[in-house]
């Protein structure tokens, strides 16, 4: 994604502000990525920066859900809350299948899974299962009536999100609402379990970095990227939680769409190059 050793700051400014937003909004923070480092003629992976917008996101989520997490590490833990234990061992469960996935096919995902037309087609795709999910009746399941059962269905679902142009947060709230979640739930579902995916790709990253070995204005470029990514998180985050309910996912799923006819014109342009 990122060419050389160093990556200009403002490189890092729009890779944080395009991976802030997609993260979280249903429509593929990867495929955008590799559409961007495509454009830009980026060859090469920043692994410490990739880390760093990563813990951006999370720290936007810990900040947005603060009162929420709170509430499930202190009530569900200690078992003096049943509804917290329950929807904390639903989140979990949901973490086991991609948690897996990511280990496993990790290599793949870096490389086999990144073809434009793949990509494309998949981001198609979801976009098509977007709007189809906004046709199924409507439920007023909640956040606390998430079973167990919710949590493992949604987390396999989550694990197809390895693949760029899928969506973790479009095949997670996807999943939800078609398993009768209303969809303000399954958008708060897909946000908390969010967190802790992004915190073990966080930690799994960092097994390669030593902060010592990182040269000095690579750090200052990874601060940049990792406040932007957090900054553009929590507003994407709170946009999403504020109109999900009067937009649904339409105008989502529209979007993609339109988003993979670009990438289907920028594979046939460079396959005819």
């Amino acid at each position: 994604m990122l060419e050389g050793k160093a990556v200009p700051a403002a490189r890092a400014v729009i890779l944080g502000v395009v991976q802030g937003l997609t993260e979280f909004l249903p429509v593929s923070s990867s495929a955008h990525l590799v559409l961007l480092a495509r454009l830009g003629r980026w060859r090469k992976d920043s692994l410490d920066l990739e880390v760093a917008l990563h813990l951006g996101c999370l720290l936007a989520l810990l900040a947005a859900f603060r009162g929420e997490w709170s509430w499930l590490l202190r009530s569900g833990l200690t078992g003096t809350d049943p509804n917290a234990r329950a929807l904390l061992a639903s989140l979990l469960l949901a973490c086991i299948p991609a948690s897996v996935a990511g280990v496993v096919l990790e290599r793949y995902a870096r490389g086999t899974f990144r073809r434009l037309p793949q990509i494309a087609a998949l981001t198609a795709l979801m976009g098509g299962v977007l709007i189809l999910a906004d046709h199924v009746p409507g439920s007023d399941r909640g956040l606390l009536q998430v079973t167990w059962r919710d949590g493992l269905v949604i987390g396999l679902a989550q694990a197809l999100a390895l693949l760029p142009g899928v969506s973790r947060s479009g095949v997670t709230i996807t999943a939800g609402v078609l398993l009768g979640l209303s969809l303000p739930a399954a958008v708060s579902f897909s946000f908390l379990l969010a967190a802790p995916i992004l915190a073990g790709a966080g930690l799994w990253g960092l097994r390669h970095l030593s902060w010592r070995g990182i040269p000095r204005g690579e750090r200052q470029t990874m601060a940049i990227g990792l406040i932007t990514a957090a900054l553009v998180g929590y507003f994407a985050i709170t946009f999403m939680l504020r109109v999900i309910a009067h937009i649904h996912l339409t105008p989502f799923g529209l979007y993609r769409l339109l988003f993979a006819l670009l990438l289907w014109r920028l594979a046939s342009t460079r396959q005819a190059d």
